[in-house]
């Protein structure tokens, strides 16, 4: 009678618990599945620089490409028989780019030859055929990952990118039979015992891929029955609802690889750039294994910490690999000769351009990206241009030293493609690793003299009163001011010329000429040219506005030089040209509109003739040596005390803006020309010149002026400036002085 008490009673338990575990899977398959399915995983956003354009006649010096090779860890082989790698012989460039997904579609593997010249690039062939090519882009640098709210970061890949060898060595090491059992596998757990007693150490796992993976997703690492009853229950789920190949690549996207810093590799694609600096497709047999061993524990098999333990248990992959017959004996020998990791490249360790990268993700947080792009992971194309953030560190380093001793001068660089409306690269402090205060962003600094070109595009505009050639007065001046005091501007050196030429005027920086033009025109307007040339911040509607009392940042002073670069039009400056997800779907691509009219474009041909003379012949003169008369325009820009030192210059390609002083506000006993322009000097001999056009558009034309009087007058006369303006039409008897001829008939015949 007990016996069978205990039978009925051992039953009822028995149906109990397999009721139970009947609707505990039923609950499993419901909740499981839809997780499984939607939320596997938070991907990174993944920002890149702007791919590197070579173009015959560009400015491109070789080794200015070789450098971004080199950050994009392509290695040197003469060979070029994969891609992600170059060869260079005398004035010639081999690369075989890598295949990537540009924003604007993929494109797949390509072997080039590229010949420089005089600092540019001269030919562009394609080969083996030989073909002229009119353009080629390498693949962009990965600038750097905007994590999502777990503070995980990985780079999704599709199994179909994984290469096979890889695949293979991770389930003879992990899972031999994934492909065969349904989620779990006792023979596993048995053969993986008999391997690890073999090898004296634990060289195979007894839990199958797909309970790995649980675990990872769902499960914490407390090591109970319960847990790994559960485990295996939803490996079981899992299994039944999705493919073997749906399981494999979520696993591959999920595996953990170790930190980096504050931040968690999580997936393949993202391992293998960080150790490697290269995408999956490109790894070799002994890298593969190195990853493979890393899976088995990331923290206690952390390469650059441990890489003797690492490189023993990555060289016994390599036996099984060989054992095999995964690899060949002559691959097994060179990959137990292969480096552990790849060489750290010149920035490993180092975030590229912090403050541009925080620049991307405020314009990031302005853009309607869909809520779930954690889910499909986001790839963020950028305008960053790694070779001119390179050149505005190198010169803030090398020049700030030069030009002050204090610790306490700081510096900000904004480099920017006016035609794109682009930021290029950014620097905000005198250490660029430092990601604190932005002052190439946040900076609000009196811009002095670089207000004065609005002033004079005011003047000009009025066609009928003033020219280039106009005569203005450098003479002292007296202002009453709102409060009732009294105002007399200075120029910088204390002087007065007297009568000078408005262009004269505008090319040395004289201070007294601009206060008049700018009372002439009116406080009111100049403060309504600002307004449209998209400053948002106080303006002082005061009569020292002329003179550039107003306080703007480095940035905002770029996007209003922007109009004079282009054709009078403004346009704020933007860091991002495209978002895809990680499967290069599109969701957004910027596009580019012509702007807003501040200026007409005749007026802005006026003042950028100015322009160009401040560097001809004016305040930026010291820039002629260097790249010729005519190849930039720029001004310069100096503020009470010398408490700021400014320079803006730009080509036809790039506009670069650098302030100088200090956050306290302290004089650093610099004008523009003698600190600022130093830095934008080396930064244009880093990056090459491409010359300002001076072709000025219709209906101006090249007109003679008296230098005293500034009257128009003939073109053959012997005393004259020439300037572009409007058509003079003047009467045939205009003399040289300009001053109609009264002569009689006969005294013209004799002449």
């Amino acid at each position: 009678m007990p016996m069978r008490f205990l039978f009925v009673t051992l039953a009822k338990l028995a149906l109990a618990g397999l009721v139970t575990l009947s609707f505990y899977l039923i609950y499993l398959d419901s909740s499981l599945t839809q997780r499984f399915a939607s939320e596997r995983y938070e991907a990174s956003a993944m920002v890149y620089a702007r791919p590197l354009t070579l173009q015959p006649t560009a400015p491109l010096r070789m080794s200015q490409v070789v450098a971004e090779l080199q950050q994009l860890r392509y290695r040197e082989s003469a060979e070029l028989a994969d891609s992600g790698s170059y060869s260079r012989q005398g004035n010639q460039l081999e690369i075989h780019r890598r295949p990537f997904d540009f924003a604007n579609g993929a494109a797949m593997a390509e072997r080039v030859r590229i010949s420089f010249a005089n600092g540019r690039v001269r030919h562009i062939l394609s080969l083996p055929d030989g073909r002229s090519l009119n353009r080629f882009q390498l693949d962009p640098l990965l600038l750097g990952q905007i994590t999502g709210s777990n503070g995980e970061d990985r780079l999704l890949v599709g199994l179909e990118r994984v290469p096979n060898l890889l695949i293979e060595t991770l389930l003879l090491i992990e899972d031999r039979d994934f492909y065969h059992h349904a989620g779990v596998s006792l023979s596993s757990i048995g053969r993986a015992a008999l391997a690890n007693l073999a090898a004296m150490e634990t060289v195979q796992g007894g839990s199958t891929l797909t309970q790995q993976l649980v675990k990872n997703l769902y499960l914490t690492r407390a090591q109970t029955l319960w847990r790994k009853a559960n485990e295996a229950l939803m490996a079981l789920v899992i299994d039944f609802r999705f493919s073997k190949n749906e399981i494999l690549e979520t696993y591959f996207n999920e595996i953990y690889f170790g930190q980096d810093g504050g931040r968690a590799i999580h997936g393949i694609g993202l391992a293998s750039r960080y150790y490697f600096g290269k995408p999956v497709e490109e790894l070799q047999p002994a890298e593969m294994a190195m990853l493979v061993a890393i899976v088995k524990g990331p923290s206690y098999y952390n390469p650059h910490r441990y890489p003797e333990r690492v490189q023993q248990r990555r060289d016994m992959i390599l036996q099984l690999m060989f054992t095999q017959d995964l690899i060949s004996q002559p691959t097994y020998l060179a990959a137990l000769d292969a480096k552990l990791v790849a060489e750290k490249g010149p920035r490993t360790g180092q975030t590229w351009a912090p403050h541009y990268l925080a620049q991307v993700k405020q314009e990031l947080a302005q853009l309607q990206v869909p809520e779930n792009w954690a889910q499909q992971g986001l790839r963020v194309f950028t305008y960053f241009d790694p070779l001119a953030q390179q050149a505005a560190e190198s010169s803030v380093a090398n020049q700030l030293p030069r030009l002050s001793e204090s610790k306490e001068l700081q510096a900000a660089v904004v480099v920017a493609d006016p035609s794109q409306a682009s930021l290029l690269a950014v620097v905000g402090d005198r250490q660029p690793q430092n990601l604190g205060f932005n002052r190439a962003s946040g900076a609000m600094r009196q811009v002095g003299s670089l207000v004065k070109p609005v002033i004079y595009g005011l003047a000009l505009e009025q066609k009928n009163s003033y020219h280039l050639g106009t005569i203005v007065e450098d003479r002292p001046i007296e202002l009453e001011q709102a409060n009732g005091t009294i105002w007399r501007p200075e120029n910088y050196d204390g002087e007065f010329r007297g009568s000078l030429m408005l262009y004269d005027a505008l090319a040395q920086s004289r201070n007294i000429p601009a206060v008049r033009l700018g009372m002439s025109v009116g406080v009111p307007a100049i403060v309504a040219k600002l307004r449209a040339a998209g400053v948002d911040t106080p303006i002082p509607e005061v009569p020292s506005l002329a003179l550039g009392s107003v306080e703007l940042s480095p940035l905002q002073v770029s996007e209003i030089y922007g109009i004079w670069a282009q054709q009078g039009r403004f346009r704020h400056y933007r860091t991002i040209q495209a978002l895809t997800n990680h499967q290069g779907i599109t969701f957004y691509q910027r596009r580019l509109t012509s702007g807003a009219e501040v200026f007409d474009e005749v007026t802005t041909a006026l003042v950028n003739y100015g322009l160009r003379g401040v560097v001809n012949e004016g305040t930026g003169r010291a820039l002629v040596p260097l790249f010729g008369n005519d190849a930039l325009a720029g001004k310069s820009g100096t503020t009470n005390d010398y408490r700021d030192s400014w320079f803006v210059a730009y080509d036809e390609d790039k506009l670069v803006t650098v302030w100088l002083g200090r956050d306290d506000n302290q004089p650093v006993n610099l004008t523009g020309s003698s600190g600022a322009l130093k830095v934008v000097a080396e930064m244009y001999s880093q990056l090459g010149v491409r010359p300002l056009s001076t072709q000025p558009p219709a209906p101006l034309e090249l007109t003679a002026f008296h230098p005293e009087t500034g009257v128009a007058i003939p073109l053959d006369c012997a005393e004259k400036r020439r300037f572009p303006a409007y058509p003079q039409n003047l009467p045939e008897q205009v003399n040289c002085a300009g001053e109609l001829d009264e002569r009689s008939w006969w005294e013209k015949l004799l002449d």
